[in-house]
Formats: C-alpha cells, sequence, structure tokens
C-alpha cells in the first residue's frame, strides 16, 4: 500500500491471533531510528540546527525533547520511559 500523506502511529492486527500486532508510523521524512536492545539509536543525516525528537513506546506512550545540532554533528539525547507504578 503507499500512502499520500503523513499519519501518526496506528496499530495493525491480526483478527485470528491477538498477539500478531504491528506498530505504523507514516513519515514525511527520512530521520527516524529503532532502538537496539540496549535502548541506543542513532540518526544520521541531518543538517546543523534545532530539532524537536519524538520517543515513542507502545505503552508508556510518547515523550519530546528539544535538541540543537552543532557543526560536529553529534549530540547526546537520553529518554526515560518508567512503568506506571501497581496500585
Amino acid at each position: 500500500h503507499t500512502f499520500r500523506k503523513a499519519e501518526s502511529v496506528f496499530t495493525i492486527s491480526c483478527e485470528v491471533h491477538p498477539w500478531m500486532t504491528a506498530y505504523c508510523a507514516i513519515l514525511d521524512h527520512p530521520f527516524y531510528a529503532v532502538t537496539d536492545i540496549d535502548g541506543k539509536f542513532l540518526i544520521e543525516g541531518l543538517d546543523p540546527g534545532d530539532y524537536e525528537v519524538e520517543a515513542w513506546h507502545e505503552r508508556l506512550g510518547a515523550q519530546r525533547a528539544k535538541i540543537t545540532l552543532g557543526e560536529n554533528g553529534t549530540t547526546t539525547l537520553n529518554f526515560t520511559f518508567k512503568r506506571p507504578s501497581p496500585n
């Protein structure tokens, strides 16, 4: 399927097997990453400037942070997702 415009994250699921679920986002740019097993990520190809970065987790929601990318082209950004406390 070809999408004509950007779309927020949406769920694709199987009606026969409830554990089969995928999450999809349609972006209007090529700058995204999936974290590795340690939660680290790398986004390459950005020009120096100011950006807003969003991290998304299927159960813990989204977080945003603003960064300034300098001429050296690298910066560090940390997101912390915490599980809700059981009541």
